[in-house]
């Protein structure tokens, strides 16, 4: 559901829906569904549909009511629970589309540009990190004195918990990517 086109989506019909044959006929070309099934099948997608628009006109110049789900396209009577036909809605006109896509892309770029300059931030300071390792291992290696030794173990058991850290940070920037990314399949 839209919250942002319809506050009261999947409300609007909540009592007994008629669904005229035209539109059972529409399922079972344009879903798929079984003809027996199709007022039922109808009847929940419905449920669960946002108004479009509440004055639109039918493919014979008849008022209507607009309402969508799931890229279903369901033309109501204007005044009566009466589903007239429905037809999926796979593309969008060009006036909607064009702005939308760039501001999909735009947040695409954004997000990757994110996570290359936060990778590159990560991957120098886990090198840092692994060069400063290296000279406490080998002062480790050096030295037969207990004190030290505890010292340098203790100062690479840090080094690795950062390096971990980094590691975690670096996962949850990709997750937080990879989510942002399925989102973008829902306008696609």
């Amino acid at each position: 559901m839209t919250v942002a086109i319809d506050p009261k989506a999947g409300t609007h019909f909540v009592g007994k829906i008629f669904v005229k044959p035209h539109a059972c006929d529409r399922a079972t070309e344009h879903f798929g569904v079984d003809r027996k099934d199709a007022p039922i099948w109808v009847m929940d997608r419905l449920r669960k549909a946002s108004l479009i628009s509440a004055h639109v006109i039918d493919e014979f110049g008849n008022p209507a009511r607009m309402f969508g789900y799931q890229r279903i396209v369901f033309i109501v009577h204007p005044t009566e629970q009466t589903v007239v036909t429905i037809y999926p809605q796979y593309k969008a006109n060009e006036v909607i589309r064009n702005p939308i896509e760039r501001i999909i892309q735009r947040t695409i770029r954004t997000a990757e540009r994110k996570v290359q300059r936060e990778t590159k931030r990560i991957n120098i300071a886990k090198a840092e990190l692994a060069m400063e390792r290296a000279g406490y291992e080998l002062r480790l290696a050096k030295t037969d004195s207990v004190k030290v030794i505890a010292d340098m173990n203790e100062r690479i058991a840090s080094i690795d918990a950062k390096v971990a850290a980094f590691d975690r940070e670096l996962f949850e920037l990709q997750r937080e990517k990879t989510n942002l990314m399925k989102s973008v399949v829902a306008y696609i």
